[in-house]
């Protein structure tokens, strides 16, 4: 009877020594890593060499159940969301600058409609409601922001839209990046031989850098897979790039120099259904999976054993670190459900948030807070912010 008692004391001991951060708080897993899509400054590492070398992760190392870094054995509290934009159709990714924030809005999602009833909505930071930027897009999805330009992946293409006058020319500044009305797709912006360049990961075979200076943008292919390879998240770390690519033969976790100066390498086979890619100073946050069957994987830069963090999931999306917790997005209809935060305890657990709404949306971390899209059709779409 005295062991078992002892016992239990014990446990009890192990997790009360993780207590929960108090939100909004740092809770010591390491530097803050901003996840935005505004593709304004690298993600990742302040060296970037940090990613690895050419045999770095390539054995395939089983992503084990494993705690997180300062989990906790308790549910994070419930926090209630900030209503920034209601009554949005379909409204789906997010980007932002020092001024405003930038929402794209697909409505319908008819990819032969006549017409295109997507466009792009800015939200001033100072205040008063999100107006329209740029109408007539079939299908906006992943965006961008530089200090002039808003940049749009579409269904035919890849604009560029003017932020003081919305103009956007007749035509796409790349057409061959069209028919991507899937989740996954990333633009970036990135720095090559002192001028600025577009890293766009379509969703569908192709990673393209677009060289958006002169007249006329030119564009290279990064990678180019098989007719039935996807190539989802993108993120770029000083002079390399880091994507997925699902299907296809050899799928998994790839790197290639923003100069193409070597050909696309994969590092890591053992990521074969990935969705999307972050990156912070020292590990890999991935999604992959669907349909019950998804998680979220924590896998470090230098090498070594990758963790699940989060698993059972319908649909995970755009993992962000934030003061030393990790969330995502879970692509569920109408619920609590769809906007999660990552526990160590149980090892593969994951928690609601607070807000209500339907992913996957969108997710970025924007300084000390969260901002989310609700992707819901009709006017049930909205932006949001937590805490």
């Amino acid at each position: 009877m005295r062991l078992a008692l002892l016992s239990v004391l014990l446990l009890g001991v192990a997790c009360s020594s993780n207590k929960p951060p108090v939100q909004g708080e740092p809770d010591a897993s390491g530097p803050e890593d901003s996840g935005s899509d505004a593709g304004t400054q690298p993600d990742g590492g302040v060296d970037p060499g940090d990613g690895g070398s050419g045999d770095d992760g390539g054995t395939g190392a089983d992503a084990g159940p494993g705690e997180e870094d300062a989990g906790s054995c308790e549910p994070p509290p419930s926090v209630r969301e900030s209503l920034l934009v209601p009554g949005l159709n379909n409204p789906r990714r997010l980007a932002v600058d020092a001024t405003d924030i930038y929402i794209s809005e697909s409505h319908s999602l008819r990819p032969n409609a006549p017409a295109g009833e997507g466009q792009i909505l800015r939200l001033p930071r100072a205040g008063g409601g999100a107006t329209s930027v740029a109408k007539g897009f079939f299908a906006p999805d992943a965006i961008a922001v530089d200090a002039k330009n808003i940049y749009v992946l579409d269904q035919i293409g890849l604009w560029r839209v003017d932020k003081a006058t919305g103009e956007r020319g007749t035509v796409p500044i790349e057409s061959s990046l069209n028919s991507v009305i899937t989740g996954g797709t990333d633009i970036r912006i990135g720095r090559l031989s002192g001028k600025d360049v577009l890293v766009v990961a379509t969703g569908a075979r192709r990673l393209v850098r677009v060289d958006t200076t002169g007249a006329t943008p030119s564009s290279l292919v990064l990678f180019e897979g098989t007719v039935d390879t996807q190539v989802r998240g993108a993120r770029i770390d000083g002079t390399d790039v880091w994507f997925l690519v699902t299907g296809g033969t050899e799928p998994g976790l790839y790197r290639v120099p923003l100069d193409l100066d070597t050909p696309a390498q994969r590092v890591d086979a053992s990521i074969t259904t990935g969705t999307s890619l972050e990156l912070t100073p020292t590990h890999f946050l991935i999604t992959e999976g669907s349909g019950g069957t998804g998680r979220l994987i924590k896998r470090p830069r230098a090498g070594g054993e990758a963790r699940v963090l989060a698993e059972g999931l319908q649909g995970p999306l755009f993992p962000v670190e934030l003061n030393g917790a990790v969330y995502f997005k879970d692509a569920v209809p109408r619920s609590s459900a769809f906007l999660r935060r990552t526990r160590g305890c149980p090892p593969g657990t994951s928690d609601a948030v607070g807000p209500e709404g339907t992913g996957p949306g969108g997710l970025i971390a924007d300084g000390d807070t969260l901002l989310f899209t609700s992707q819901e059709s009709g006017t049930g779409g909205a932006v949001g912010r937590v805490p």
